[in-house]
């Protein structure tokens, strides 16, 4: 419900239009963020934020660039790349959400920052909900397909093993 209403509301600060979306997923991250226990696990989750928002800005300024680097949409290329980085880097479920979220957030600050030039900034548009809901969905489908493959793949290995008698016969 906050969902669907965010979408609508927005308002504007400094020349910066922002829908609630922008700032209902600053929240939900930083509560995921100050939830984790240990100041080591908050710092590596700031990380990955971090560096996955860079990496978000280098993909979206690189196929502005270089348009034969898009395969479809640019922002949906950008959101299915940010994911596969993010499943490789992070498994659990919230870090991953944050992490992305964070690099979602930051991204789109980057993209602003850096065309200041214009008129008026948005934060949290239609673009920006499409590639969080992408980058999350993409991302957690891929973890929990990778995890099952591992399962699969340590169930026969230990068949295999209590049938043979393990690797030396």
């Amino acid at each position: 419900m906050v969902w669907l209403g965010g979408s609508w509301f927005s308002f504007e600060v400094k020349q910066m239009h922002i829908y609630a979306v922008f700032v209902w997923i600053a929240l939900i991250s930083a509560y995921i963020l100050f939830s984790l226990q240990g100041f080591v696990q908050k710092l590596h989750l700031l990380s990955i934020g971090l560096l996955l928002g860079s990496f978000h800005f280098l993909l979206q300024q690189l196929m502005a660039m270089d348009p034969i680097l898009i395969v479809g949409n640019p922002k949906w290329d950008t959101a299915l790349i940010l994911a596969v980085v993010a499943t490789v880097i992070q498994r659990k479920e919230l870090e991953q959400i944050a992490g992305l979220s964070i690099a979602c957030l930051l991204g789109d600050l980057y993209q602003s920052g850096m065309h200041s030039w214009t008129n008026l900034h948005s934060l949290g548009g239609s673009d920006f909900r499409d590639q969080w809901w992408l980058s999350v969905f993409a991302a957690r489908t891929l973890t929990i397909i990778m995890q099952t493959a591992y399962g699969g793949c340590k169930a026969v290995v230990q068949s295999w093993m209590d049938r043979r008698g393990g690797w030396k016969k």
